[in-house]
């Protein structure tokens, strides 16, 4: 076996949020994407389902909204 000095990689991050409605996934995930980009959260766009509820968090920062309005089921695919 041969030992090698440690390094540091850039790698992708992949995050899964999975809860009840109310368990704050979309709150969660702006708090995560704000981390990973480092504050600015005009680099981030959040695509909204339900209601315009994205909307809720506004004070987080200047964050991109999609509204998606139609009634929308994974059925209709």
């Amino acid at each position: 076996m041969k030992t090698r000095k440690s390094e540091r990689k850039q790698a992708e991050v992949k995050v899964a949020l999975q809860g009840s409605t109310g368990s704050a996934k979309t709150y969660s995930s702006l708090l995560l994407a704000k981390g990973f980009i480092e504050g600015d959260c005009t680099k981030i766009a959040l695509i909204d389902t339900e209601n315009k509820s994205a909307d809720l968090y506004a004070h987080l920062g200047d964050y991109n909204v999609v509204s998606i309005d139609a009634l929308y089921s994974p059925r209709d695919n």
